[in-house]
C-alpha cells in the first residue's frame, strides 16, 4: 500500500496478525460476544548502526545483532611506532608542567586584558602581583 505524509511517499506493508479465540466472553447491548486476542504481536525493530567500545555493530529489525567489519587502514601508513609516544614519567611531568604554566600565563594575561579594558585599578595591581609571583 503505497502512503504519504507531509509530501514523503513510503510503501507500507501490513503485518498479518492471527487472532485466537479467548475463554473470555463479554455482554454488549443484551449481545453474548467472544473476545479474541492476537497469538504474537510483531513489533519492528528499526535498524541501527551501533557502537560499544569502539567496536561496530548493528541491530537488525528482528532485534538480533550483527557484527560490523571495521575497515583497517593499511600497515605503511603508519609511521610512527607506538612506543616512540611513550615517554619516561619524569620527562612526561616536566612537559606537563611546562604546559600547564604557559596555559596560566595565557589566561592571567587575558584576565589582565579585560581589567584593564573595564578599568578596574585595584584588579590590575592584584594581576600584575599574580605576574610576578607566577614568574
Amino acid at each position: 500500500m503505497r502512503l504519504t505524509y507531509r509530501g514523503s511517499e513510503y510503501e507500507y506493508q501490513a503485518v498479518p496478525v492471527t487472532m485466537v479465540e479467548s475463554t473470555m466472553v463479554g455482554l454488549y447491548r443484551g449481545q453474548r460476544f467472544q473476545f479474541s486476542t492476537p497469538r504474537h504481536v510483531p513489533v519492528p525493530q528499526p535498524a541501527l548502526m551501533l557502537n560499544y567500545r569502539g567496536v561496530p555493530y548493528k541491530l537488525t529489525e528482528t532485534g538480533t545483532m550483527e557484527a560490523v567489519a571495521i575497515a583497517r587502514a593499511p600497515r605503511s601508513a603508519v609511521s610512527t611506532p607506538l612506543h616512540s609516544y611513550m615517554k619516561k614519567p619524569k620527562e612526561l611531568a616536566s612537559e606537563l608542567a611546562k604546559v600547564h604554566h604557559l596555559n596560566l600565563e595565557r589566561r592571567l594575561q587575558h584576565r589582565l586584558e579585560v581589567a584593564q579594558a573595564k578599568g578596574d585599578q585595584n584588579l590590575i595591581l592584584q594581576l600584575q602581583k599574580e605576574m610576578q609571583h607566577l614568574a
